[in-house]
């Protein structure tokens, strides 16, 4: 299982959200926390280089880094996919 950080800009993203969408990206971050290693990781290009994206919620997406060595989940970002890219 891998530790799970939330940088300040996800920890605001999140508290900004309706209580039942952060429930469930709550959940999502947990289940990915757990199966890290066993998920596909869809990396990103561009200004994102380097970060993964979880398609969070209906429309939300979790933009994250691992560390398969240290076991440390970062997640940077948490917002509507329309203004996350």
């Amino acid at each position: 299982m891998y530790e799970l950080i939330l940088t300040s800009n996800a920890q605001r993203d999140l508290q900004r959200l309706d209580a039942s969408i952060r429930t469930q990206i709550r959940h999502k971050l947990e289940w990915l926390r757990e199966n890290c290693d066993k998920r596909r990781h869809t990396a990103l290009k561009g200004r994102h280089k380097g970060k993964f994206r979880f398609k969070a919620a209906k429309d939300y997406r979790i933009l994250y880094t691992f560390n398969r060595k240290t076991r440390v989940l970062t997640v940077s970002r948490i917002q509507h996919r329309s203004k996350v890219y």
